[in-house]
């Protein structure tokens, strides 16, 4: 049974949630070893050990959040059209490691949005936290089909504490 079972971690910490454990590492770079312990028989035996290194976590993707006409949560990565009536009704970006083997969060601190005039000026617009600001909404509502504007600077924090600036967003508007 599960509360017959415990583990525990060299450079780090193992936390029990639920039926999952969550390992903190705390140093990068150096090996971890996570032993597992089961009480058989009124007898306390070691089941697995595994030893592993630990790596920074990878840089996240940043994307824009948003709902689908069919009402499921998509992530919007840029480079292709994007309806703009989804892009208005967005509240800001996110950022994550979503390879299908990680999902892990991270929280964006900040990014600008970079757009173009008529005469091919760049017009930078900041937002401070995840949600784009009211004066990058207004520009949003006067794109119109086919023009594209780049999100960049986009500055994350992991659950590891890392600050990073991440590669920029094209969003091309349909």
């Amino acid at each position: 049974p599960m509360n017959a079972v415990s583990a525990a971690m060299t450079n780090g910490t193992l936390t029990r949630k639920g039926d999952a454990w969550v390992a903190r590492p705390s140093k990068i770079g150096e090996n971890s070893t996570v032993t597992v312990t089961a009480t058989i028989d009124g007898r306390q035996q070691t089941v697995s050990s595994t030893s592993f290194r630990v790596r920074k976590l990878p840089d996240p993707t940043a994307f824009i959040s948003y709902t689908a006409p069919n009402g499921t949560k998509e992530r919007y990565k840029g480079g292709s059209g994007f309806s703009k009536t989804l892009l208005t009704s967005a509240p800001g970006i996110e950022a994550a490691i979503d390879d299908d083997m990680l999902n892990i969060g991270f929280t964006v601190l900040g990014f600008e949005t970079v757009f173009f005039d008529q005469m091919g000026n760049a017009i930078p617009e900041v937002s401070q936290g995840a949600s784009f600001s009211q004066r990058q909404k207004d520009q949003f509502r006067r794109l119109s089909r086919g023009k594209r504007f780049y999100i960049s600077r986009i500055r994350a924090k992991g659950p590891d504490g890392i600050e990073r600036t991440l590669n920029p967003v094209e969003v091309i508007v349909n």
